[in-house]
């Protein structure tokens, strides 16, 4: 999926801001010591919240088959899934990721609907900090619907393996596509069904990698 997207400054007009100060915190009984990812979610598109805990499952085991736990922190299923961001750029710790999902409204004002159909999701700029990445849920259903036959894949499966495309990019800072694999794209029909299956992940190589940036944002 796309890393790069203009005029993403009007991100500051349309997405309010604060910290929530409680949320909801999902899968956070990590062991001790483990490699432990923090996940913001801000639920702009009122995804059901079967959905997203459900997608939210679906990347933690991504990450969990990759070596890294996931913690997932959830205002929106407790307030009705308001599009705000929940964290300030800067204000939380390195191994901290805030994920916004976005309505189609949203996402065709940032510049999506000048992208191709099939990217479902963002992961702006460049550098090893960056923190934040999007997921434009109006593609991720409708890609979805075009699998659904084929494949079983669901909404929840799709848009949980986006975010974890998306925050691979992150972790990887690299904004290429792989050969194989999550960070493939774009997916075709056989990476779709590996996704049904939970077989679609990362690389051996991309998992010792994303372990090793864990490890370094943890320490910051």
């Amino acid at each position: 999926m796309e890393t790069g997207l203009k005029a993403f400054s009007i991100l500051g007009f349309i997405l309010t801001s604060g910290f929530t100060g409680v949320g909801q915190i999902v899968a956070a009984g990590a062991p001790e010591g483990s490699l432990v990812l923090t996940i913001h979610v801000s639920n702009g598109a009122e995804v059901d919240p079967v959905t997203l805990i459900q997608a939210e499952r679906t990347a933690t085991g991504i990450f969990k088959k990759a070596g890294v736990e996931s913690r997932w922190v959830d205002p929106g299923l407790r307030s009705e899934g308001k599009l705000a961001h929940s964290l300030d750029e800067g204000s939380f710790p390195r191994s901290h990721i805030q994920l916004t999902i976005l309505p189609g409204l949203i996402s065709n004002r940032l510049g999506a609907h000048n992208l191709p159909d099939d990217v479902m999701g963002l992961a702006p700029g460049s550098g090893p900090e960056r923190q934040w990445v999007y997921a434009f849920y109006d593609r991720v259903e409708a890609f979805a619907v075009k699998h659904i036959t084929d494949t079983h894949a669901d909404a929840a499966q799709i848009l949980g393996h986006v975010i974890a495309h998306e925050i691979g990019h992150l972790l990887l800072n690299d904004q290429t596509h792989s050969a194989t694999g999550i960070m493939r794209g774009p997916w075709n029909l056989w990476d779709v069904q590996n996704a049904s299956y939970g077989h679609l992940l990362f690389t051996t190589r991309q998992a010792e990698a994303i372990k090793a940036e864990v490890s370094r944002r943890l320490r910051k």
